[in-house]
């Protein structure tokens, strides 16, 4: 094989030289080009072209710094004024959980590996069974994994590698730029030879360097005149290809991001007429489409909702409330009627809704402020609806937050998710809270006892013989954390609208006998007074006798705890208790009530008169009624 592989010289009939890197018979590595105008270029290449950092000098001693692909800046080394950051976003960037976001370089396993790229890593995958031989024609055929390891092992057999050093965190998850640093990340070892400063390039430094060159000076009129509207100016600099259309400042801001954030759709449709990609990222992980669903749902266009009741709300900044109201009703609604034309316009143009990386997916935006027109057009789009918000926040699915939507908004989002999710039944991240209710009837439990005077003399009594009780009971279910239904069953607002939600969830097959802090789905809805969700849940297979693991212990003991008699009139307590019994609620379960160390064993008739003794707040009446009831059907049995 007769192939330049290595480092030399090669002088072009131009007269020009280059001195550098060679890899089977292509420029690649490092290397320095010099033309004899006495324009130099020093900088990355991949297969004959600019591929990573480089400089460009000019005899005037201007110069070009960045990131190139071909002859073209990609990113610069420069800020762009006025560039869109989620850190001017504080409700938005508490949502980003670096540690699980981080990825790292490494030349040996790829950050966003994908299972098609196996294939290459065997040769049997690239050799046909009976082909023994195989052409080293690097322009039209694949090379075998292990002939490009021996390649390597010949390029870089006079490099001198450090005995430890750092990992470098992926700096933008664009796969182009992804792409260009792992190949930065490939040759870390070579570029000393020829460039000393190639490290304040890859950190976007362009201090110690020359005046702008007229290409860095191109692509910041770029962005800047897409960020203005200045349509026949961003078409002048395509036109004459003085400007790569997908160039970016130091913070991976590029002129289409500028576009969007400032809903000029004709600039948008130019730069992707040209060539632009609509999925290219910030440094930050923020894609246009995101970008604009940011500025679209700001924090206060979002609902209250159960689902994030733990999480700290953040006051929005004085600047950010008064930027709004002074442009007036009107000239808000028109400028979100924009920004939503701009949003359709990308999903249009091909925007990916899962590309982002930060803040939440953008499905969260949309459910969390309740817009079911929105929600149906990203879902249309292909996105996601198994995103989960980071643990620190719940670990919440898109999911769990429309189940706790109020209104007909959050049926018709359960209705678009249900049509996507396959995970019914996924649980939150909060399997060690506690229900608000018993969290907060816990401590006056104990002072009563303390302090009232009237406690159960409790002496770890066995109870009745074991024959009197039923042999439904079964084990505990495994506890978690918080199922879409639980969510549901937990809503105090219309009962109606809850009532719907929990109806479409047990349509399509949520499970109705999991436990989330010692509840099933049917006693939060008992605790909650909602009496339609309880009719639902029994006729779609809830167990009336499902064992709990909380302070109540089963439906029946949710009925008729003093903890949440404030939820239905006696009368309706007394119907809530007929309807569970109806429904083969089991009297003889059962209960054990616990005071302190002290335990004794009963059924749902002692712990009745358990919570009124420990409460003095259940009225006789009720407890009487309730009483009879149990018994009357006790005598059926």
């Amino acid at each position: 094989m007769d192939l330049r592989h290595g480092k030399g010289i090669c002088y072009q009939p131009d007269g020009s030289k280059f001195t550098g890197a060679f890899y089977l018979g292509h420029v690649e590595g490092y290397g320095t080009l010099e033309w004899k105008d006495g324009k130099k270029f020093q900088g990355l290449y991949k297969c004959d072209e600019r591929f990573g950092p480089g400089i460009e000098s000019y005899p005037d001693g201007c110069q070009d710094v960045g990131l190139w692909h071909g002859n073209h800046l990609i990113k610069l080394c420069a800020e762009v004024p006025g560039y869109f950051s989620v850190l001017d976003y504080p409700e938005h960037y508490r949502y980003i959980d670096d540690r699980s976001q981080r990825k790292y370089i490494s030349v040996k396993e790829d950050p966003f590996l994908h299972s098609y790229k196996h294939l290459p890593f065997d040769d049997k995958d690239i050799f046909p069974e009976g082909v023994f031989a195989y052409s080293h024609n690097t322009d039209h055929l694949a090379l075998t994994h292990s002939f490009l390891e021996e390649c390597d092992a010949w390029y870089f057999q006079n490099t001198t590698k450090l005995p430890e050093e750092d990992h470098w965190p992926v700096a933008n998850v664009t796969p182009l730029l992804v792409r260009m640093q792992m190949h930065a990340y490939k040759h870390r070892h070579c570029q000393v030879e020829f460039i000393s400063d190639i490290n304040l390039v890859l950190n976007g430094i362009r201090s110690s360097h020359g005046p702008s060159g007229p290409r860095e000076l191109a692509a910041e009129h770029l962005i800047q005149k897409a960020a203005r509207g200045d349509f026949d100016g961003v078409y002048a600099i395509l036109r004459d290809e003085l400007a790569h259309p997908d160039v970016a400042d130091r913070h991976g801001y590029t002129a289409l991001a500028a576009a969007a954030v400032h809903s000029h759709n004709d600039v948008i449709n130019l730069l992707l007429d040209s060539g632009a990609d609509v999925n290219k990222c910030s440094d930050e992980g923020l894609s246009a489409l995101s970008m604009c669903f940011i500025l679209y749902y700001p924090e206060e266009s979002f609902k209250g909702n159960i689902a994030e009741r733990n999480l700290h709300s953040y006051k929005r900044s004085e600047q950010s409330e008064s930027s709004e109201t002074v442009v007036g009703a009107e000239g808000v609604i028109l400028k979100q009627q924009k920004r939503w034309e701009t949003i359709q316009l990308l999903l249009r143009r091909g925007a990916d809704p899962n590309v982002a990386w930060v803040p939440p997916h953008i499905l969260f935006f949309a459910v969390k402020a309740a817009d079911a027109e929105a929600v149906k057009l990203l879902i249309e789009r292909g996105a996601r609806t198994d995103v989960r918000l980071p643990p620190k926040l719940g670990g919440l699915t898109p999911l769990h937050i429309a189940a706790s939507i109020p209104g007909e908004e959050g049926v018709q989002i359960m209705q678009y998710l249900l049509n996507s999710v396959l995970d019914l039944d996924a649980r939150a991240e909060d399997g060690n809270e506690v229900y608000g209710p018993d969290k907060i009837h816990q401590p006056q439990d104990k002072e009563a006892n303390l302090s009232g005077g009237v406690t159960l003399q409790l002496k770890n009594e066995a109870g009745p013989p074991q024959q009197y009780f039923s042999s439904n009971s079964g084990p505990v279910p495994e506890e978690g954390g918080r199922s879409a239904l639980h969510i549901a069953c937990e809503r105090e607002d219309n009962s109606e609208h809850a009532r719907d939600v929990i109806r479409l969830l047990l349509m399509h097959k949520a499970n109705p006998n999991i436990l989330w802090s010692g509840h099933s789905p049917l006693s939060l809805a008992i605790a909650s007074g909602n009496d339609l969700a309880v009719v639902e849940l029994l006729k779609h297979g809830a167990d009336p006798n499902l064992t709990l693991s909380g302070v109540v212990k089963n439906a029946l003991c949710a009925a008729v705890s003093t903890t949440y008699e404030q939820q239905r009139t006696t009368a309706q307590r007394i119907a809530l208790v007929d309807k569970l019994l109806e429904a083969g609620a089991d009297i003889l379960a059962p209960v054990t009530l616990q005071e302190g160390q002290k335990k004794a064993v009963g059924t749902a008739v002692d712990f009745a008169y358990y919570k009124y003794y420990q409460k003095y707040s259940l009225e006789i009446c009720f407890l009487s009624t309730y009483v009879m009831r149990c018994l009357s059907f006790a005598s059926e049995l």
